[in-house]
């Protein structure tokens, strides 16, 4: 580090060598220090005094740490620099662009949502660049619905028809979502507490299997002759797809003074909270966050055969087979290729041997994977009382990871989903054997509003799963009074 600070006083300076001493040592002419303080400051100044004498202590002369190599590493990195500067730039100058095209589309929606709306509202397919930025919906106060909110939160009465005209509505609905469609398709399908811990595959196929050819070993020997490694023992699973959807009845009527409530408790104005926006994410939304986080943990696929409209709905655990679910499944199907921890042993209501036991499972996981840093999925239940054990047994350790609760000596960390509660399962795997599952082509995801009389209908569609990629990666645990009950899934043994 001193030979490049050296040289790069040098080169400032504009000096090939230090003035020197009776005895030989540099030092610094009142005018180059000056300079040097000026530039860099008082600290970095007597920081290149004291350097400069530590290295000459030994009688080598400052200038000898500028070597060739050291040059031609500090013109290096000065090309490197120079490079940065210009991408920075590059990328100012596209940033500002970008802005200029977004301005210019918000003009243009804000025309667009003064001329009549069309039809139901059906999110479309396409889609361009400056699209892809959410705009913010502004909606038509001239619309009676709006007027009455409007004229409520201001604190006056609306003389007009108080019954909400759900054509108008629908309209609304319909330049609401092209306005802000790829929002409200993203806040559709939004991540959920067990989704953070899962890698993603996009795909429109009803089912997913490992490639063989992705998890080959690739490190040998050398010899100079060609010796392709043959194909790893690893065992893929299937995960299969499934379409899901929402139908919602809403009487917007009802909700209006709901509607009214929210505005005075979050301090918006009618135009800032829609109508339509405040029944996908006031009514729908959180929900359906709520149901998605437990079918991908617990759910057990059941088959609706309703063949007419009015029908009886599914309910939400029938729309796909969770991790848990499957977890089971490979279990019952005694799949030997996945680890099961502490198999046929049932956790202790003992603390002291509760965490004995949580460190011989942890300590079956496979060497390949011992070190890697991983989460363990649990019943938060089990969290709870794994960590009230450990406080109990070790009460002057303080936990400096806030709610984090890591399994000592291990790179393993509790990670409790609360669509597991009550299961008393714990899994451990990689984030990259965790899969979820979503639809790649915008047509299969959808989502639009229709008129009912009096009421409004909202309907959307979607593919959703997940599951895991390979057995040998999957280390579980599965309560034995749980084993006898385990639900056949669609998975079958997986394999």
């Amino acid at each position: 580090m001193f030979a490049k600070v050296m040289s790069v006083v040098l080169s400032f300076l504009g000096i090939s060598a230090f003035a020197k001493d009776k005895e030989g040592k540099s030092f610094l002419l009142p005018e180059q220090e000056k300079m040097l303080k000026d530039k860099y400051g008082d600290k970095f100044l007597e920081s290149f005094k004291k350097d400069l004498s530590d290295f000459e202590r030994d009688g080598a002369a400052a200038e000898t740490a500028v070597t060739e190599e050291v040059t031609a590493q500090l013109q290096a990195e000065q090309a490197d620099n120079a490079r940065l500067l210009a991408r920075i730039k590059a990328l100012e100058e596209a940033e500002r662009k970008f802005k200029a095209d977004i301005e210019a589309k918000e003009k243009e929606i804000e025309k667009l949502s003064k001329e009549p709306g069309n039809g139901a509202g059906e999110v479309r397919t396409e889609v361009t660049g400056q699209e892809q930025m959410a705009h913010r919906f502004k909606p038509d106060m001239s619309l009676a619905h709006n007027q009455w909110l409007d004229a409520a939160f201001k604190g006056a009465a609306y003389s007009g028809n108080t019954t909400i005209d759900t054509t108008e509505l629908q309209k609304e609905f319909g330049k609401y979502v092209s306005s802000e469609r790829l929002q409200i398709l993203k806040d559709l399908m939004d991540t959920t507490e067990s989704i953070r811990y899962m890698s993603t595959i996009v795909t429109d196929k009803t089912e997913v299997r490992a490639m063989q050819s992705a998890i080959d070993s690739v490190l040998q020997q050398f010899v100079p002759y060609w010796t392709p490694k043959s194909k790893s023992t690893f065992t893929p699973l299937t995960i299969k797809n499934f379409k899901c959807k929402i139908n919602v009845q809403i009487k917007p009527s009802d909700i209006m003074e709901d509607i009214l409530g929210y505005l005075y408790d979050e301090n918006l104005d009618p135009k800032d909270m829609p109508i339509v926006r405040y029944i996908l994410y006031q009514l729908i939304f959180p929900k359906l966050a709520e149901e998605r986080e437990q079918a991908l943990a617990v759910g057990v696929y059941k088959e609706n055969s309703v063949s007419q409209d009015g029908g009886t709905a599914s309910a939400a655990l029938d729309c796909m087979d969770g991790y848990v679910t499957q977890l089971k499944a490979l279990k019952t199907a005694e799949n030997d290729k996945v680890t099961w921890l502490l198999d046929g042993t049932a956790l202790s209501t003992d603390g002291e041997t509760l965490l004995s036991q949580i460190d011989q499972a942890v300590d079956q996981v496979k060497p390949l994977y011992r070190n890697k840093t991983m989460f363990v999925h649990a019943d938060p239940d089990l969290v709870i009382k794994y960590s009230r054990a450990y406080r109990e047994k070790y009460p002057w350790l303080k936990n400096q990871d806030g709610e984090k609760v890591k399994i000592d000596f291990t790179n393993f960390t509790f990670a409790p989903l609360e669509g597991m509660r009550g299961t008393g399962v714990f899994f451990i795997t990689p984030k990259e054997n965790f899969k979820h599952l979503m639809s790649k082509d915008p047509q299969r995801t959808s989502i639009r509003m229709e008129t009912n009389h009096y009421n409004v209908d909202i309907m959307a569609e979607w593919w959703e799963a997940c599951g895991f990629w390979l057995a040998e990666a999957i280390f579980a645990y599965i309560p034995p009074e749980e084993e006898s009950e385990s639900q056949q899934s669609s998975q079958g043994g997986g394999v």
